[in-house]
């Protein structure tokens, strides 16, 4: 994670950005679930869904899961605005070499399930893949880190929704720095591929 002194220089502390990334995959496909209408005989889905374009709605409701409550929300990437490489480093230029960070925007709705709902956790379940399908690892940031976008910032994940409210949740990932971000993705769980939307 990164703080900002009074200086204002930039402070380094610990960030174990492998360990959280297998924390989220594991928590993608446990805690929120996609939608209701998912595959109950246990079997993975034979192929993906068809990709959709960014911009458009998820065309079925993604139930999220939270404090024994479950919402559903339509789901709609935005955009994908990149970074620099000088952004990863204050986190570890040795590591992170070759590497750059790109920020997903991604709308989430209430429209349906329990409501009011308290706290949706949307960020675990986006990812984004760059060209040859490869995937971003995704930046768990406390506090804040150089380059991020004015406009980029993540959903409270402690605020209560209302039907009908939306928000669009910001978050970083870290990709190649000469590949193209090529898609945003949003899992559905063990048994359904994650839905897909291309970037022109």
């Amino acid at each position: 994670m990164l703080t900002h002194t009074k200086t204002g220089t930039w402070r380094r502390s610990a960030l174990a950005v492998g360990t959280v990334a297998v924390a989220l995959a594991l928590t993608a496909c446990n805690s929120s679930t996609g939608s209701s209408s998912g595959d109950k005989k246990g079997k993975a889905s034979a192929a993906p869904d068809k990709p959709l374009k960014v911009g458009q709605p998820s065309p079925e409701a993604m139930e999220i899961g939270r404090y024994g409550k479950t919402g559903k929300f339509t789901i709609t990437p935005q955009r994908v605005v990149m970074g620099k490489p000088s952004d990863l480093t204050e986190l570890d230029a040795q590591k992170y070499q070759g590497m750059t960070v790109a920020w997903a925007y991604v709308n989430a709705k209430l429209v349906g399930g329990d409501m009011p709902f308290k706290g949706p956790m949307v960020s675990t379940n986006v990812g984004v893949l760059a060209e040859g399908n490869q995937r971003g690892t995704q930046l768990i940031l406390i506090g804040d880190m150089p380059g991020r976008p004015a406009d980029c910032r993540d959903l409270d994940t402690e605020a209560t929704w209302q039907k009908d409210e939306e928000h669009t949740a910001c978050m970083p990932f870290i990709v190649p720095e000469k590949q193209k971000v090529t898609a945003i993705t949003y899992s559905r769980g063990y048994y359904k591929a994650p839905l897909k939307w291309t970037l022109d």
